[in-house]
């Protein structure tokens, strides 16, 4: 018998200041640890509280609700 290939399914790796765009929402990404992410949900208003939830979590829930990434890193700040 020949061994199966297996394939992995890759996910988006997630990092700070990524901005996803969901049916009718956004995911911020704000903080990316080891295992954990801070991230915020948010239809049109900003002033949202922060989320916490594992990376393969949220890697998931924007896989299942087709989560297309429009911004991949934090915004420049001016000096």
């Amino acid at each position: 018998m020949k061994p199966t290939k297996q394939t992995k399914t890759l996910n988006a790796p997630l990092a700070k200041g990524q901005l996803w765009k969901l049916d009718d929402r956004h995911i911020e990404i704000m903080e990316v640890g080891k295992t954990l992410t801070h991230y915020r949900m948010f239809q049109t208003q900003k002033r949202v509280p922060i989320s916490l939830g594992g990376i393969i979590a949220v890697q998931a829930y924007l896989k299942t609700n087709g989560g297309k990434l429009i911004r991949k890193c934090a915004p420049v700040k001016a000096a």
